[in-house]
């Protein structure tokens, strides 16, 4: 077709990218002039099939495939190439990945006790919650993603009806699992979920989020147990991810409907890194036990043992030379924020995490008690200055929820309502001489003290006493609904008028002469 070769460069582009599928597009919008994809549709290039995609037509495609169906036909599966990898450096990279996705889990749902996200409208977790809890773990968007849905595969997180997420009893539980337990209970759902972590933030698909119910894909499983079982066919290998997509597309071929088996795989190669089943992208000892449904993993005795104690340090700042028990991790979270990770985790203590350990219920003594008790240097001045200060600054201002005041200049009357016998099912609280408060609504509040002998009267925000309402007036023209029923029998006068209208209209078309124009 000449019509191709003209065509320009931004149109070429756009066919070469259909020509050997998938055969369709989104586009911002068709409609859009000036546009390749403009001019593609205006020379029968492509079809519409709405205003935000597109298809090849069939005959060009043909054309640019030079009448194949394949653009190659291989009659034997491709072979998995890549660098070999020592087994040393494998087992570290994948006992640190296993090491870090187990303390993501934990410090994620911790965090969402704590500061509970809401879904959003549609279902799912918005945008900045996402990202909030990236910059929590210290993690990219699509890492912490894919720790919220393995988290939401096992039940240890929730959707809750009032929209809430936040984490379930089951995650007590599973804290309270030795790491090797943990750890095979998160990789045996992921590895037979049909849920795609990686279509959260995908440029073709921006709607979906973690947690959401749109992120099923009915090949998901497959397309990750083939990768899975290819990377236990070559041990040793940090196989490249472009080797891997052609031996798994040799063995499941796309199909209509199918479009990210490629990305799938891709997927699975960072998720089984992330997870620790591989180390350095070639496959770990713990992921081949774990392939190989064996009984014990090793992993147990290859993590080091959660420690007790921490180093606090001049500069406001702890150090936990390994991981921490369940106990000592949960408080010290309360009043310090990770700083930085790896071997050891480094915590800081501000002024605003030691307002959120009091905030929690922890006095200052209590804070100090427990760093005394795990701390194997002693507490430093300038710590036990920061606790000092900010605990002798929290409370001072008091915030609280009251639905409705009285308000009265005679405290004797204060005094009466407090102590009347009829109005004892009502809570007072007195916060002045002259104030008293409590949860009952205003009006409600004033039928019960009108009942009881008082005369209140309401007042408003400016403490203007209210009057009685104004008669207020549509200002609108009045629109009544159709009256839909039986209507009532006309007067006999109306009947009257219209029977001699009728016969007048009769008598007029009888004497009009033929051909005359009506007037």
């Amino acid at each position: 077709m000449k019509l191709i070769d003209k065509a320009p460069a931004g149109a070429k582009a756009i066919l070469e990218k259909l020509t050997w599928g998938p055969p369709r597009g989104q586009v911002g919008d068709i409609r859009k002039k000036g546009t390749p994809i403009n001019w593609l549709l205006d020379n029968n290039l492509l079809i519409p099939i709405d205003t935000s995609t597109v298809a090849l037509a069939r005959e060009v495609g043909i054309y640019l495939r030079g009448n194949k169906v394949h653009k190659e036909l291989l009659t034997t599966e491709p072979k998995i190439t890549g660098v070999v990898v020592k087994d040393v450096d494998t087992q570290r990279a994948a006992l640190a990945s296993i090491s870090n996705t187990l303390r993501w889990v934990a410090e994620l749902l911790n965090f969402w006790s704590e500061e509970s996200p809401s879904a959003r409208q549609s279902g799912g977790l918005g945008v900045r919650d996402l990202k909030k809890a990236a910059d929590h773990l210290g993690v990219e968007e699509s890492c912490a993603a894919f720790i919220a849905e393995i988290a939401y595969l096992s039940g240890l997180v929730n959707l809750e009806p009032d929209g809430q997420i936040i984490p379930t009893t089951l995650f007590d539980l599973w804290q309270n699992k030795d790491p090797e337990a943990q750890w095979s209970e998160l990789v045996s759902l992921w590895k037979v979920t049909s849920r795609v972590a990686g279509l959260v933030g995908r440029s073709e698909s921006r709607n979906l989020t973690a947690l959401s119910s749109e992120l099923d894909r009915s090949n998901a499983s497959l397309i990750r147990n083939l990768t899975l079982d290819l990377l236990l066919q070559n041990p040793g290998v940090s196989a490249s991810p472009e080797s891997v997509k052609a031996a798994v597309l040799w063995r499941y071929p796309h199909r209509r409907g199918i479009s990210i088996t490629s990305e799938l795989v891709q997927w699975t190669l960072r998720e089984a890194e992330w997870l620790g089943i591989t180390g350095g992208g070639a496959l770990s000892a713990y992921g081949e036990s774990f392939l190989k449904d064996e009984e014990s993993l090793g992993i147990n005795g290859a993590l080091p043992k959660p420690v007790e104690h921490i180093l606090v340090q001049a500069d406001n700042t702890a150090i936990a030379p390994g991981p921490l028990t369940i106990e000592v991790a949960r408080m010290l979270s309360t009043f310090a924020d990770i700083e930085s990770r790896g071997g050891a985790t480094v915590y800081r203590f501000s002024e605003s995490s030691i307002r959120r350990g009091l905030d929690h219920g922890h006095s200052g003594e209590e804070i100090r008690a427990f760093l005394n008790k795990v701390s194997k240097s002693a507490i430093p001045q300038p710590m036990e200055y920061l606790i000092g200060d900010v605990a002798k600054k929290h409370g001072k201002l008091r915030v609280g929820y009251a639905n409705t005041y009285i308000r009265c200049e005679d405290q004797s009357l204060i005094a009466a309502i407090t102590t009347d016998k009829k109005l004892s099912h009502i809570t007072f609280r007195q916060i002045a001489p002259e104030i008293l408060i409590c949860d009952s609504e205003s009006g409600e509040l004033m039928e019960e003290l009108r009942g009881a002998g008082y005369f209140p009267a309401g007042e408003n925000a400016k403490g203007s006493v209210i009057n009685m309402p104004k008669a207020n007036r549509s200002k609108s023209r009045p629109k009544p609904p159709r009256v839909i029923g039986e209507l009532s029998r006309p007067s006999s006068a109306i009947l009257s008028v219209a029977i001699r209208t009728l016969r007048t209209g009769e008598r007029a078309a009888e004497q009009r002469p033929v051909g005359q124009i009506p007037r």
